[in-house]
């Protein structure tokens, strides 16, 4: 019997602290935006919700600028090399800034946890 009541109650404590957990979800900061519905937006030049053949033809054509260095309308290994490299590199920092991010978050979730764990005092 005693048994049951303590697996009882640790099953209830766990539901507890997990829903806790669950209805405190940490908000995005200010300004960010879901990265698939940026990009949805920063391609749809026409604002009708989808992207057309021609907007994905207009944004094929800026990245294959963007690599063309030397503007030969060829993109050689070198050219392609470089941007790979470049954007490995912003990939790197993104990744930083993200972890960066959810450690703050964290770091709030474990206080605020930490909050309505402690006691409260009544007078």
């Amino acid at each position: 019997m005693k048994k049951m009541t303590l697996y009882s109650l640790s099953l209830i404590s766990a539901f507890a602290a997990t829903s806790a957990f669950a209805t405190e979800a940490p908000t995005p900061p200010v300004g960010e935006k879901n990265q698939a519905e940026k990009k949805l937006n920063e391609n749809d030049t026409n604002n009708d919700g989808f992207i057309s053949r021609d907007e994905w033809r207009t944004k094929g054509d800026q990245v294959f600028g963007e690599i063309d260095t030397d503007k030969d309308g060829k993109l050689s290994k070198d050219e392609r090399k470089s941007h790979h490299e470049k954007k490995r590199a912003e990939w790197k920092e993104r990744r930083e800034d993200r972890r960066e991010k959810m450690g703050k978050m964290k770091e709030k979730m474990s206080e605020r946890a930490a909050d309505k764990a402690a006691p409260t005092e009544s007078h």
